[in-house]
């Protein structure tokens, strides 16, 4: 099949350095093409896809000779892959659902994915349009919108080679993601704390970082680790005895769960959005109701088998099985099913 894949602009797209949703771009185009499809990628420049790659602005959000809009270059970049749909079999778009209303004007059929929590104009969009195809992350993603039926559920893949099994790791426990209330950072802190376990964190500094973190940030009990990507990553994550994610908001997936459990470090979560969908309880981690269990779940988790951890992230969450199953959407949309 010729298929195009319509990437957000965040980053570019490619395997080390880009954003969430660019590397499942990358990550996806590149298994299409391995499996013989005929890909073409739309995104932003220093992109490194297998196949074609179009660059429909002058780079990601915010920097020099973009649009300060950035919403006006994710429709640069939808309305482009539409322009050249008679050149596809099908078109995957990964921006938000936005490309629902360009649907009638697509000459290929078109399946959307969004990739967060949706929101009420998301689904608003989606409402107006209700025949459109789109898939979902997680059982849970939608579940606020329950009018809204998505045509299957396909959660997120990896490349299992990127990440390195670590059967011994460093004393610590980790926090990696955003600093946000909705995260939960300073709700990690205070359970590292009172169980007396130094805790890593990573992620991008921003005004909740320095504002609330960056006081209590004193390089022996909570340490600082900046915004580690690539390499870094593998290693901050796979060097920690345990993975702390005691989310305040749901989320649709949450991809440094599987990021962590594929170098067997086992997680401790809040059973919030699509948790318990990702977190195989007593086996690759430990959920609690509340934060009230929080602590308790993180020494459950620090007792789990490290390889057994590895070894279901790793069988339940490859690129093959996501790939596979978004060709079977792909091919009953092309055939007219």
């Amino acid at each position: 099949m010729k298929i195009a894949q319509v990437a957000t602009l965040c980053s570019p797209v490619r395997q080390f350095g880009s954003g969430s949703v660019e590397y499942l771009v990358w990550l996806l185009s590149r298994q299409l093409a391995r499996e013989g499809h005929d890909v073409t990628v739309y995104g932003v420049p220093g992109s490194q896809v297998d196949g074609r790659f179009v660059a429909t602005v002058a780079g990601p959000h915010q920097e020099p000779g973009t649009f300060p809009d950035w919403y006006l270059s994710e429709w640069i970049n939808l309305c482009r892959a539409v322009q050249d749909s008679q050149q596809f079999d099908l078109i995957h778009t990964h921006a938000y659902l936005w490309g629902i209303p360009l649907e009638p004007l697509s000459h290929a059929p078109m399946v959307h994915t969004l990739h967060v929590v949706p929101e009420p104009s998301t689904a608003g969009v989606w409402s107006l349009y209700p025949e459109a195809r789109v898939t979902a992350t997680s059982q849970q993603q939608w579940a606020d919108f329950p009018h809204l039926k998505p045509t299957c559920v396909i959660p997120h893949g990896f490349n299992i080679e990127d990440f390195t099994f670590c059967a011994e790791p460093a004393d610590y426990v980790c926090y990696f993601g955003q600093f946000t209330a909705g995260k939960g950072a300073l709700d990690a802190v205070s359970a590292a704390k009172a169980l007396g376990l130094p805790l890593v964190m990573a992620g991008p500094a921003n005004e909740f970082y320095w504002k609330n973190i960056a006081p209590l940030i004193d390089g022996q009990t909570v340490i600082y680790a900046g915004y580690a990507t690539g390499k870094d990553r593998e290693d901050l994550l796979g060097g920690a005895r345990a993975l702390l994610y005691p989310i305040r908001k749901p989320e649709s997936f949450g991809l440094v769960l599987v990021e962590a459990m594929l170098c067997g470090t086992p997680v401790a979560a809040i059973d919030l959005g699509a948790v318990r969908e990702v977190v195989d309880e007593g086996v690759t981690g430990a959920i609690a109701s509340t934060m009230a269990d929080f602590s308790d779940a993180i020494t459950k988790a620090l007792a789990l088998d490290r390889r057994r951890v590895r070894e279901q992230a790793a069988s339940r969450f490859s690129a093959e099985r996501m790939t596979k199953n978004y060709l079977s959407v792909y091919e009953k949309l092309v055939r007219g099913q």
